[in-house]
This record gives C-alpha cells, structure tokens and sequence, in this order.
C-alpha cells in the first residue's frame, strides 16, 4: 500500500455515504473558489478516475515514478495495452465489489477538486470537477484482538495458519492515495480523519487498523502523525502478516506492518482524544 500526505489549502467540503447510511456533511473553508470535496463515488466517470489514479500510482513502470531505468520493452508494453487493461480491470474491480458490499461495513471515498468560479457547474451541485485527486478504502479484515500480546500475525489463514481465537473483525484500511500533483495539501489526512470517523461513529469500533508495506516511508509517516501505533509480536519486535495485494491485474503476497489506533473508549463510547 502506498500513501501520501497532504494539506489542504482549499475550502474542503467533506460528505459521507455509507452504503446505505449517510453521514453529515462538515467542511473546512479557506477559499471561495475551490474546493475539496470527500465522498462515495457518484458517477462511473469517478470510478474511471479512482481506477486511473490507482493504476498510475501503484502499477505503472518504476520510470513512470522515479528517474531509474526502464527496459524498452517494459515500457512499450505498457503504453500499448497494459496500462489500459489494468485501469478497466481496477474500474470493473470496484465498480462490482460497490455493488456487493452495498449495506455492509465497507467505506470507499474519493477526494474531487472542485472549482468554483466555473460558469458551467453542470457536471456538479458545487461547481466543475476537475477530477479525482484521492482516495481511500476501508472494510472489516480479522485482526489480532491483541496485537501487542501475540505473535500470531498472518492476513490469510492458509498462509500464516492464524489461530481464530486470537482473531476478531476490525475496521482496516487497505488502500489510501492521493495524486502526486495534490500532496502536502492535507488531503491523505482528511480522507484518514474520515475513516476514522465513520469506524468510531456509525460502526461503533474501538480500534481501526491499517497494513502497511515497510519500505512505503511515506505511509509509515502518515499514520504515525495521526496516532497509530506499531503492533508488537511475541519476542518485542514490530509485527509482520502476509497481505494480499493485486498489480497489474495480478495477486502478490507481501510482509506488511500492521499498526493500529484506539478510536474509542469501550466505557463510555467516547473519543480517547477528547478526553
């Protein structure tokens, strides 16, 4: 998984949906002519913008994101067909897993500019989208109901052969990204604040989780700012499970960290944060 931070420095205007639950709006002003707006995709043409956005950050060739080297021949197949084959595959992928999770505990949010002084605000009920910038997915996934207590810590139980008795349901962010042009502009802590929100407040979870690669610095950065913790194994080490992840259309196991946040008290159903 591959994240990044932003701030914002636009008006932002943050809605929740739910399947089928709605959220309350609340927004963030700091400009009269652009907005950013957080909410359910809305349109298939959200859906072709949230896969195009996945595909460039996590599956285009390495020279598409740094200056290293690329065989010709990689790049060329690339540009031909595989990059348009793995942007429909990932547009089919959520547009169908949308329509499964529909009710269920499942939370998937883009981030949209949008501008404001545009005399065509057709294509919007706040003005003209000029795209999506971010994104985040968050559902249920077992985790380890003490993460720091035990050095059971597998994704898949056919992988890691995890034991169920040390497993429960926890709300786990699995992907999160925002456009290289829109970072540190906030955007990937609003889309994390809303996560958070929606666990704590309408599915009424204690802890919320996320898998982290170790070598995505980024990420690792993003969520240590926001409060969440390394899980321990057994032995005091940083905790590892397989995760499955797709590229190109394709699954890979990987190691990942698996950090964690308390989000509310059991006790009183309050946020720890405001106490």
């Amino acid at each position: 998984m591959k994240s990044l931070l932003i701030l914002v420095s636009y008006t932002t205007i943050l809605s929740i949906i739910i399947n089928p639950i709605h959220h309350t709006a609340s927004s963030f002003s700091a400009s009269s002519t652009t907005t950013i707006s957080i909410s359910p995709p809305s349109s298939a043409d959200d859906y072709r913008q949230l896969a195009s956005l996945l595909v460039s950050s996590f599956d285009a060739p390495q020279s598409c994101q740094q200056d290293d080297e690329v065989p010709m021949m990689e790049r060329l197949q690339w540009d031909l067909y595989e990059k348009s084959l793995t942007e429909e595959f990932t547009y089919k992928r959520y547009v169908s897993l949308a329509r499964k999770m529909r009710g269920k505990k499942y939370c998937l949010l883009v981030a949209k500019q949008i501008d404001m002084d545009s005399d065509d605000v057709s294509s919007s009920s706040l003005g003209r989208s000029n795209g999506v910038v971010g994104m985040v997915e968050m559902g249920m996934s077992l985790c380890p109901v003490d993460a720091n207590n035990t050095s059971t810590t597998a994704y898949d139980d056919e992988i890691n052969k995890i034991s169920k008795e040390v497993m429960s349901p926890s709300p786990l962010i699995g992907v999160i990204c925002v456009s290289p042009a829109h970072q540190k502009e906030g955007i990937g802590t609003k889309l994390l604040n809303k996560c958070e929100e929606v666990a704590r407040d309408i599915w009424k979870e204690e802890f919320i989780c996320v898998d982290v690669e170790p070598n995505n610095t980024p990420a690792l950065s993003l969520f240590e700012m926001g409060g969440y913790v390394e899980s321990l194994d057994g032995e005091g080490g940083v905790l590892k499970r397989n995760t499955t992840i797709l590229r190109r259309r394709r699954a890979e196991i990987k190691p990942h960290y698996l950090l964690r946040k308390r989000i509310r008290d059991d006790d009183d159903g309050c946020d720890p944060n405001d106490r």
